[in-house]
């Protein structure tokens, strides 16, 4: 089974990509519970796990979801005021 990894991106790479989800309507923000939801089951993301290390590692993150393919898709940690984005990441099962 492959291990989860957290990886930390290029901030303004990942602004674009955050504006185009929005434009495009693949953002999806905590409040959308369903949406939400639905997305972390399906990719089996490990929210609280990746919440706390996130939070240990910068300040004032919120977390947001692009759901859309490569290269952006996925489940980020971020912050506007430290230029800061983390993304978690499950390698395909083989």
């Amino acid at each position: 089974m492959s291990r989860p990894t957290v990886v930390q991106l290029n901030f303004q790479e990942f602004k674009k990509a955050l504006e185009n989800a929005v434009a495009q309507g693949t953002r999806i923000i905590p409040r959308e519970k369903d949406r939400w939801e639905a997305y972390v089951a399906a990719n089996r993301v490990r929210e609280l796990n990746f919440q706390a290390y996130a939070r240990g590692k910068y300040e004032n993150l919120e977390a947001v979801i692009i759901d859309a393919g490569p290269p952006w898709g996925g489940y980020y940690m971020w912050s506007a005021a430290e230029e800061v984005v983390l993304r978690w990441e499950r390698p395909p099962e083989q």
